[in-house]
């Protein structure tokens, strides 16, 4: 009996010490920033320079899912963040548009791994192309 007791109350700590897959519930942290560049839709050139882009929809997919699991918006200076995050990898998109006639929609990734379970990951700054 005194066994049995004794594997049930260590059944949680092994449930607990599981892997875990990406996602939230961690204490680690993603964050970046996002920079708009202008282009002439004529020519295909750049207009001016990059800037940091404000109030824009970053979006984050666990692991090696196929849609966005979560979003944030970018903050004044383009900066955002996404935290309590566990170990594991994730990609984060944003949305480039071009004009109407060129009819185009491109997203922009960046891959980023979190190594341990504090980590503060500090990901590439993701360039969204509007014509």
């Amino acid at each position: 009996m005194k066994a049995m007791l004794a594997a049930l109350l260590a059944l949680p700590i092994l449930i607990t010490s599981c892997n875990k897959e990406p996602g939230e519930g961690g204490r680690a942290e993603i964050r970046g920033v996002v920079y708009e560049q202008r282009y002439n839709s004529s020519t295909g050139l750049p207009i001016g320079s990059a800037y940091p882009l404000a109030d824009y929809r970053v979006a984050i997919i666990y692991g090696n899912g196929d849609y966005a699991d979560d979003d944030t918006r970018t903050g004044p200076t383009g900066e955002y963040r996404f935290p309590w995050l566990r170990k594991g990898d994730y990609r984060l998109y944003v949305i480039s548009e071009c004009n109407d006639y060129q009819n185009c929609t491109e997203g922009v990734y960046a891959s980023v791994s979190i190594n341990d379970r504090k980590d503060v990951v500090q990901a590439d700054t993701l360039l969204v192309r509007n014509y």
